[in-house]
Formats: structure tokens, C-alpha cells, sequence
């Protein structure tokens, strides 16, 4: 097998040098291709990444484009039997390429495979969960399931197994490999997304092609989640997946489905509000600084959901957007 790696860089900084690092260092006997479509970033990790890695190809979007549709800047110029979508805050492991090529060697049925993701102090990060989204499971997820609690429904939940490989519905765009020959059958990601749920979106059409996803735990890479998201307003990840999972859900199940997801939303943000304010007034009694701010964070983020859910805020696009999964 060749393989193209693209990456979609947003002033990505010292976390695409280490990105691009890693991949130098890599051992892999295929191939090995690699394109950094550039969302305009303005820190010069952009001309950085051209000068220090001239066997990459480092291209400016041009323009705010978004994870998506940067990423199918691509396609004109990938020739390779497998395309290896990466966030440029990863690390990967030596053998990680290797394992993954291996994996889906071994697997002639699956199309896409993603694998093991690792927090930077060593802890596994935990799979989502692997059903669709619709208006009940997010209902379902808003109103009942913490990280806290999921562990004690796991039994009753389509969990994965983060420790162990296995077929899977849902990929994650932050590594994600897909056969090209499925790739273009797909038609690439789809653009109406400027972040979130293509991959989910992505997953659904690759299914749909009758392969299969698969998850390789053997092949494992470090990330660090959200960050190249952090220069974003504090508002846009929360406001942008609900308007990429609303748009998902509309697209699949249509515009009634899309209202319903509205109303889940403004349910589950309001009871979950009500759930969080005797939390806050506690700490703030106790005068616990660290406390009183986790507290009035998820106070925020609730209150979010339900100005969200009534069109009263929307996702602002930053003048120059991050285009990189969180």
C-alpha cells in the first residue's frame, strides 16, 4: 500500500511541528505522502512547516474553509491506494502507521479504520458512543449520561472497548484511514459541515457502501484534544456541534427530526442547568475558587444549549477559523 497523509492546520504552532515530527520518524514501508492544507493560519506555523519538513507538501487554503472541505482540497492531489486523515495536534508512535496499514491488510472487508488515542498523561480516551444521533440519543445523552455514569450503564450502552479492536459504527476525524477507491465513491467529506460530524456523516456513507469500520487498538497515537481549537472563541465548539449534529440529523432524518433535536436540546440543556445551580451556590458558599469554576463553566455551556436551541445564538466563525477537530 501508498499512503497520503493529510493534515488541516489552523495555527497549529509547535503542535504541527511535533505532528509532522513524528510522522518524519515513523517507521512505515509504504510510500509515504504527506499534504498540510493550511487554513490561512496567521502564527507562521504554515511557513514554518514548509521550510523544515521540504519533503511535505504545506499548501495555503487560501481562505476559512473548515475541517472538511480543507481536507478535500486534497483529493485532486492524492494518487495513493490509502489517505490517513490526521489532526495536527497528534503524535504518533513509531509503529503506528505500520500497525494501521497491517490492520487493514488483515481486514480486506473494512474500508475505514481509526485507532487507540492517547490524553498527554498517558490515560486511554474513551470511545464515543456507537450509536447515531438522533433526537433521542441526544435526549438520552444530555439527560443521563456523564462520564460518570456511563461507566455504570456501559452494560446497557453501544460502548467500545477502547483496549480492544473491533468492528465499530463511528470513526473520529482526528485519525482517520480510509481506502481512496471508498474515498471517492463517498465524494469525500461533506461540505455543508464547517466542523463536526463529518466523520460521523463520513462513517454512515462508508457503512452505507457496504464496507465496514473498524477500530485498531493496536495502532496508537497521542492527542491533544482541542487543541487547536483553543484561540476559538470559548462559545464556538458548543454552538458549532450543535449546528453540525443538527444539520447531520436533518440531512439523514429530515426537517421534523432537525426541529425535535432543537427541542431535545432545550430539554436536556434545562434540566441539566437546574441539576448544575445548587452545585455552583454550594461551592460558592464554601468559597472553593476551583470548585465555584468548574461549576459556573457548566453553568454556561448549559445556558448555551438553551439560547442555541431557541435561535438565539449561532456559531461565529472566527476571522480566521479553526479547522482542526477537537
Amino acid at each position: 500500500m501508498d499512503l497520503t497523509i493529510v493534515i488541516v492546520n489552523w495555527n497549529g504552532g509547535q503542535l504541527l511541528r511535533r505532528c509532522l515530527e513524528s510522522i518524519r520518524v515513523s517507521r512505515c514501508d509504504a510510500e509515504l505522502h504527506v499534504i498540510v492544507v493550511d487554513n490561512h493560519s496567521s502564527d507562521g506555523s504554515r511557513e514554518a512547516a514548509a521550510v523544515a519538513f521540504p519533503e511535505f507538501r504545506v499548501i495555503d487554503s487560501g481562505s476559512n474553509l473548515g475541517f472538511g472541505r480543507a481536507n478535500n482540497l486534497a483529493a485532486a492531489l492524492t494518487n495513493s491506494s490509502v489517505v490517513l486523515f490526521l489532526n495536527p495536534d497528534t503524535e504518533l508512535m513509531e509503529d503506528t502507521l505500520e500497525q494501521a496499514l497491517q490492520c487493514l491488510e488483515r481486514h480486506p472487508e473494512v474500508g475505514a479504520l481509526g485507532c487507540r488515542m492517547l490524553y498527554l498523561d498517558g490515560r486511554v480516551q474513551e470511545l464515543g458512543l456507537q450509536w447515531h444521533l438522533t433526537p433521542w440519543t441526544v435526549l438520552l445523552e444530555l439527560l443521563f449520561l456523564t462520564p460518570r455514569s456511563q461507566r455504570y450503564f456501559r452494560r446497557w450502552l453501544p460502548a467500545i472497548d477502547p483496549h480492544r479492536s473491533s468492528h465499530v459504527r463511528k470513526l473520529y476525524g482526528g485519525f482517520m484511514m480510509v481506502r481512496k477507491e471508498i474515498l471517492d465513491a463517498a465524494g469525500w467529506f461533506d461540505e455543508r459541515y464547517f466542523m463536526y460530524a463529518e466523520d460521523a456523516d463520513l462513517s454512515r456513507t462508508i457503512l452505507g457502501l457496504g464496507w465496514k469500520l473498524y477500530y485498531c487498538s493496536e495502532a496508537t497515537i497521542v492527542h491533544v484534544a482541542g487543541g487547536v481549537t483553543v484561540e476559538a472563541p470559548s462559545t464556538f465548539g458548543v454552538l458549532m456541534k450543535q449546528d453540525s449534529v443538527n444539520k447531520l440529523i436533518e440531512k439523514y432524518q429530515g426537517r421534523h427530526a432537525a426541529v425535535l433535536h432543537r427541542i431535545a436540546v432545550f430539554v436536556g440543556g434545562l434540566v441539566r442547568l437546574i441539576a448544575v445551580l445548587p452545585g455552583r451556590l454550594f461551592a460558592m458558599l464554601r468559597g472553593n475558587n476551583t470548585s465555584t469554576a468548574r461549576w459556573k463553566a457548566s453553568c454556561f455551556k448549559q445556558q448555551l444549549l438553551l439560547l442555541w436551541s431557541l435561535g438565539l445564538r449561532k456559531a461565529t466563525v472566527p476571522a480566521s477559523p479553526s479547522a482542526g477537530r477537537a
